[in-house]
């Protein structure tokens, strides 16, 4: 048996489903998000997509909180969505929920793989169907950074989304398709560019300043849109850079590290992220990030120092190097809620 089917089995529900390979559901405009209506014990979906958390004896979920006065959000990509949680109960909305004193539940806003440029799209989308918003975590940071390291030719105006590669692809099924309708061609006659020909291939990977100059760039130019958003709203907005394990402490615990080494050697994380798994790259990135979001008037947290502080050597909060386990994200919640 592996490591992660020994240690965190509840992953392999989200292998069925909510992995590249799973139930992917392509939308426009948001290219995609997660499959609708999904019933399992480990992870459920609203009519929308957007898993439900829980309080109590109550589920919440931004397709079913019309009901409700007001609601705070906890918004950005697959650690907000809660993969590694073993149940609806343990993301960090349902345990924000339990752990925050005040009426208003915390709704799950986030979408699995999305850059900065989709969790401000699905907001502006699905904003209809909230009440009040009394507050915004958006809680985020590392696919923007991770994204940036793409070569020119896979980056789009608003950034690198991960799928590229099958977007293209599809559109290259859908040229050989249809002939007398070329999507490339339609683009360009609606004055837009083709996303794979109009460029040339150019495959360098941009240097860490220039990946950090890249994420910093397209996170404040969206955090710009929450802020007008949560103005709007009357809401108090906090952005978080989310903790990587490796911007936390420079070892795991036993079980962390048994899980790194089996992930490395079938996906090979570290091979790819390595030069932005280190503490000195967390802190950069921050010290950017803070210049930028002062000049917003948004207050910038930098979760992975405190965490640091307050871990246990033998706490083992992450089932791989992003997303947390239960007990993991039960502590990330409390130390969240302490800290903005």
């Amino acid at each position: 048996m592996s490591a992660r089917s020994e240690l965190t089995p509840q992953m392999l529900a989200y292998d069925e489903k909510f992995a590249d390979d799973g139930a992917v559901r392509w939308l426009p405009h948001l290219i995609y998000f997660h499959p609708p209506n999904h019933r399992s014990p480990v992870v459920n979906t609203d009519a929308a997509g957007f898993r439900f958390s829980r309080r109590g004896n109550h589920s919440y979920s931004v397709a079913d909180c019309a009901d409700l006065e007001s609601v705070r959000l906890i918004a950005g990509s697959s650690t907000v969505f809660g993969i590694g949680a073993s149940s609806d109960a343990w993301t960090l909305a349902s345990r924000m929920s339990v752990h925050d004193q005040r009426d208003q539940p915390w709704v799950n806003f986030g979408g699995r793989s999305f850059n900065s440029t989709q969790e401000l799209l699905l907001v502006t989308l699905y904003r209809h169907l909230l009440p009040r918003v009394a507050e915004i975590v958006l809680f985020s940071g590392f696919n923007n950074l991770g994204l940036a390291r793409m070569p020119e030719s896979a980056v789009e105006e608003h950034g690198a989304f991960f799928m590229y590669h099958r977007y293209r692809a599809a559109l290259d099924e859908a040229d050989r398709r249809s002939p007398r309708f070329s999507v490339g061609r339609a683009l360009r006659g609606l004055g837009g560019r083709s996303p794979r020909r109009d460029r040339p291939a150019d495959r360098r990977v941009p240097d860490l300043p220039e990946q950090l100059s890249r994420a910093v760039e397209l996170t404040t130019r969206h955090l710009d849109g929450w802020r007008i958003l949560a103005e709007d709203w009357g809401a108090k907005l906090t952005y978080v850079l989310q903790p990587l394990s490796g911007w936390v402490r420079a070892r795991g615990t036993p079980e962390e590290e048994r899980l790194f080494a089996e992930l490395d050697a079938t996906g090979g994380f570290s091979q790819a992220y390595g030069d932005i798994l280190t503490p000195a790259v967390c802190q950069e990135y921050a010290t950017l990030l803070a210049d930028r979001t002062k000049e917003l008037g948004v207050n910038l947290v930098n979760l992975s120092p405190i965490l640091s502080d307050v871990l246990a050597p033998d706490q083992w909060v992450f089932v791989d190097r992003i997303h947390f386990t239960d007990d993991g994200h039960d502590f990330v919640a409390r130390t969240l809620l302490e800290s903005i």
